[in-house]
C-alpha cells in the first residue's frame, strides 16, 4: 500500500503556473529560459512539490559514515515527515519516524535542543517519556498499567522504505517506485561510481537555515556560469566558466564537466601528479584528474566532485521561501592517514565555506528578485544547461500527477 495518498493535481495551484512550467521546459536548449517566479514563492506550488516530488521519489538523507557507530543518528524532514536515520545494535541502518505513537509529538524536535546529528542510547519522547529502542520498538511507557489491552511489544515507530546507494542513505515515502540502484544505474556506472563513496569518509558537515526556495540553490549549484561573477576570486581562477560543458539530458540525472584551467592541466599531464591537498580517489584515471564535476541526481541529490574530495549537499524545503541545507565534504580513507591531515582539512573546509557563502549571498538576493513585480523570465546561457534538464524533470512530475 502506498504511504502517500494521491490528491488532485494542482489543488490550489494556479493552472497557468503549471502550464508555464511545462511550456518553459519544452523549449529547445538554444531557446531555454528561466522559470516563472511563482514556483519559488507560491505556497500552493510548494505543497504540490512536497506531494509529487518529495513524497514520491528517492531523497538522500546522510552518508553512512555519519552513522558509523551504534546509536548514531541524523535528523531530517522529508515531504512533511519528521525522520531519524539511526544505526541499531544489530549494525543495521534504518529510517524511522520521529512521531511518537502516543499523542503524535516529534520525539526529537529542534526546539528542545536536539542536535541535527549525534548519538542516542534510546529514543525518548520528552512529552510523556515513552521510549523506543534504536529500531523504533517501544521499550517503555510509564503509567500505562491501567490502559486495558495495551501491549507495548506491539508499538513501534514507523519504519520508512530506505536503501543505501554508493554510501548514501536514501528514503522514499512510496512503495511503488523502482529501487534507487535501478534509478541511478547509469549515473553510477558511467559517472560517479569511480569515486567509491561508500568506502570514503565524510569528514565535515554543517547545517544551515536558508532564506530562499530550495530550487534557487539547486539551480545555482548546477551551473558554472556564475563562476564569472559570484566566484570570481574563488572558483573562476582555476575552474573557469568558459570551457565547461554538460552531458546530454538523462531523465534521472544531470552532469556538468568543469575542466581545470589549461596551465594546471598541462602541469598534471607532464608530472602525472594532480597536486591535490588530499590523496586522490584510487579508481580515477588520468582524465579524471583534469576536471571537477557537478552532478544532480533528480530531484535533489547534489554532488560536486574533485579528484581528492566530494562535496555533497542535502537540500530540503521548509517552506515556499525557505529551506534547510547540510553541506559536507567526503574524502578518500587514505586522507585520514596523512601526518598533517587536521591542518589540511581545516584549510579545505574553510575554502569550501568561502565559496558556499558566496552562493548563499546570491541565492538570498535572487529570492528577493522573485518577489518583484519587475521580474520576467530571462534567457539561459549554454553554461546553464543543467537548469534546463531540471526543468524537464519537474515538467514530467506535473504531467505524471495530471495523468492520475
Amino acid at each position: 500500500m502506498n504511504t502517500v495518498m494521491n490528491e488532485p493535481v494542482g489543488k490550489a495551484v494556479a493552472p497557468e503556473l503549471l502550464e508555464k512550467v511545462k511550456e518553459t521546459a519544452a523549449k529547445p536548449r538554444e531557446r531555454s529560459e528561466s522559470m516563472p517566479p511563482g514556483i519559488y514563492t507560491d505556497p500552493a506550488y510548494m505543497e504540490f512539490e512536497q506531494k509529487e516530488v518529495f513524497q514520491k521519489d528517492w531523497i538522500s538523507l546522510c552518508h553512512v559514515s555519519q552513522v558509523a557507530k551504534t546509536g548514531d543518528f541524523v535528523r531530517a524532514d522529508v515531504g512533511g515527515e519528521p525522520m531519524l536515520v539511526m544505526r541499531g545494535k544489530d549494525d543495521q541502518i534504518r529510517v524511522v519516524s520521529r512521531v511518537c505513537r502516543h499523542r503524535g509529538m516529534d520525539v526529537m524536535p529542534a526546539g528542545f535542543g536536539h542536535p541535527e546529528e549525534g548519538n542516542k542510547r534510546v529514543i525518548l519522547c520528552p512529552y510523556h517519556l515513552w521510549s523506543y529502542d534504536l529500531t523504533g520498538k517501544m521499550i517503555g511507557a510509564p503509567e500505562m498499567q491501567e490502559a486495558e489491552g495495551f501491549d507495548r511489544s506491539e508499538v513501534c515507530l514507523h519504519n520508512y522504505r530506505s536503501e543505501i546507494w554508493e554510501g548514501f542513505v536514501f528514503v522514499t515515502l512510496s512503495d511503488d517506485i523502482p529501487s534507487i540502484s535501478e534509478k541511478y544505474s547509469r549515473f553510477k556506472d558511467e559517472f560517479v561510481g569511480k569515486w567509491d563513496m561508500g568506502n570514503a569518509k565524510l569528514v565535515w558537515s554543517q547545517h544551515w537555515e536558508c532564506k530562499f526556495n530550495w530550487k534557487i540553490l539547486l539551480e545555482n549549484f548546477m551551473e558554472a556560469y556564475h563562476h564569472l561573477g559570484a566566484h570570481m576570486k574563488t572558483l573562476e581562477p582555476f575552474l573557469p566558466a568558459k570551457g565547461c560543458w554538460t552531458e546530454p539530458f538523462d531523465p534521472e540525472f544531470s552532469a556538468m564537466h568543469l575542466p581545470l584551467k589549461k596551465e594546471m592541466q598541462e602541469e598534471i599531464k607532464a608530472s602525472g601528479d594532480a597536486g591535490t591537498p588530499f590523496p586522490t580517489f584510487p579508481n580515477l584515471d588520468g582524465e579524471d584528474l583534469l576536471e571537477w564535476g557537478v552532478y544532480l541526481g533528480f530531484p535533489n541529490f547534489l554532488l560536486f566532485t574533485a579528484p581528492d574530495r566530494v562535496y555533497w549537499y542535502r537540500l530540503l524545503p521548509t517552506g515556499p521561501e525557505t529551506c534547510t541545507l547540510m553541506t559536507t565534504m567526503i574524502v578518500p580513507s587514505a586522507a585520514l592517514e596523512m601526518e598533517n591531515y587536521e591542518e589540511v582539512k581545516a584549510k579545505e573546509v574553510a575554502g569550501g565555506i568561502a565559496f558556499h557563502m558566496e552562493d548563499m549571498e546570491v541565492c538570498e538576493a535572487t529570492q528577493n528578485g522573485m518577489r518583484s513585480v519587475s521580474y520576467k523570465q530571462g534567457r539561459l546561457s549554454h553554461l546553464e544547461e543543467p537548469i534546463w534538464h531540471f526543468q524537464k524533470y519537474m515538467a514530467e512530475k506535473i504531467k505524471a500527477a495530471e495523468s492520475r
